[in-house]
């Protein structure tokens, strides 16, 4: 089994490939420190949450962490094509921030073209298996683990190895939300991508910011 480092936190890679989708992957949810990351090669198809539902087409990536719910259905004329990464971290607790802002966030959908090389890297070098293979994927989905965190962070975030508390880690999503989110967000797509329920989102704009969600989108 392929385990990968990072920062002294370790992943196991449960399972990676290119599927092809001939039916729809009924709803369901992932155990604890569970993360399947999901990049669409080809067809089309939807995957479905418990608040909102999305197109699945080619370049589109997301992640589905522990205890989201999503269902994704595909298309009987052109299936769903992907390339999936399964991994399962330890029990341990990362004093990382990097680490931590991953682990903490349980779902992420956008059209992320740029990851597309390092999911087919892995496929290469899995049908090719040549001398080092597993080495050169345990590298791979390091720099994918490490380019996707980015994708969760603002660009002033500034990288520290002190412990970081995991709501502070929502406050960096919360604010990166804001700043690149359009007038039309709801509280349920904001909940979404810092992987609460609305109630605590609420409670966590109360604390860092003294105002309820209708009193942040009125500026």
């Amino acid at each position: 089994m392929i385990k990968i480092t990072w920062n002294d936190y370790e992943f196991k890679v449960i399972q990676y490939g290119l599927g092809i989708f001939n039916s729809d992957i009924k709803g369901h949810r992932h155990s604890a420190n569970s993360y399947e990351l999901h990049y669409i090669v080809g067809g089309e198809g939807r995957l479905i949450t418990e608040t909102k539902e999305y197109k699945l087409v080619p370049g589109v990536f997301f992640v589905t962490g522990p205890d989201f719910y999503h269902q994704q259905n595909t298309s009987k004329e052109t299936p769903l094509q992907e390339i999936y990464i399964y991994l399962l971290g330890s029990d341990k607790k990362s004093k990382n921030s990097l680490v931590t802002t991953f682990m903490n966030t349980t779902f992420y959908f956008g059209r992320v073209k740029k990851l597309k090389s390092y999911f087919e890297q892995i496929i290469k070098e899995d049908s090719e298996k040549r001398i080092g293979w597993e080495n050169a994927i345990e590298g791979i989905i390091l720099q994918l683990l490490v380019n996707v965190t980015r994708l969760y962070l603002p660009n002033s975030f500034e990288y520290s190895y002190e412990n970081v508390n995991i709501n502070d880690s929502r406050f960096l999503l919360i604010e990166q939300a804001f700043i690149e989110g359009d007038n039309n967000m709801t509280l349920t797509e904001l909940s979404d991508k810092i992987g609460v329920c609305e109630r605590q989102t609420q409670r966590l704009l109360k604390k860092y910011y003294g105002k309820s969600f209708k009193e942040l989108k009125r500026g």
